[in-house]
């Protein structure tokens, strides 16, 4: 009995679609793992979308298998999703108990520690040219894009990218070194 007998059709053909999906694998996991997100069901969702095709009796007269097979694959990946939501939705919300127990305020210690990495990191940057400095605060502060930054300051995109990549780095290393200074 060959590996492949279990998916013959009644008349004892392969359906067209089966060489399609089983040449498309890889291709068909990597989609489910995008479309998927966080989830870790690719390999789940692509014998969701084989036992779909399976059962797909009308599946033989297509024209273009390839895009039928993705076009399933797109609707299972929906359907999952759906399902998530509707788990989500259904849960019970948690008990009282729980809700009281923690405190979303950070305590005294995480909050001073907190202060005194903000305190160091502006003294790391006071210490940047003014211009990087504005480079660093339209990128990370504003969103602006490399290229707009770069058009801004009459410099190549390369060049803002190394000399915030440099700040950045310079910056790091006070924040490592507790704003000693340490090279």
């Amino acid at each position: 009995m060959g590996s492949r007998d279990w998916s013959r059709a009644r008349d004892g053909e392969e359906p067209a679609w089966l060489n399609v999906f089983l040449a498309n694998q890889n291709k068909l996991l990597a989609f489910f793992g995008r479309k998927a997100g966080a989830r870790d069901q690719p390999r789940d969702l692509l014998h969701d979308l084989f036992v779909r095709m399976a059962q797909n009796a009308g599946a033989a007269g297509i024209d273009d298998p390839r895009a039928y097979i993705f076009r399933a694959a797109a609707n299972v990946a929906i359907d999952a999703a759906r399902a998530d939501r509707y788990r989500r939705a259904e849960a019970p919300p948690p008990p009282v108990e729980e809700l009281h127990s923690r405190d979303p305020s950070p305590d005294a210690l995480q909050t001073t520690i907190d202060r005194d990495h903000l305190r160091r990191l502006d003294e790391a940057l006071a210490k940047l040219p003014e211009q990087t400095r504005a480079m660093i605060y339209l990128l990370r502060i504003e969103g602006q894009n490399y290229e707009g930054v770069a058009a801004l300051f009459g410099l190549s995109k390369s060049a803002v990218e190394k000399r915030v990549a440099k700040a950045l780095q310079r910056c790091k290393i006070e924040l490592e070194a507790g704003g000693r200074g340490g090279r």
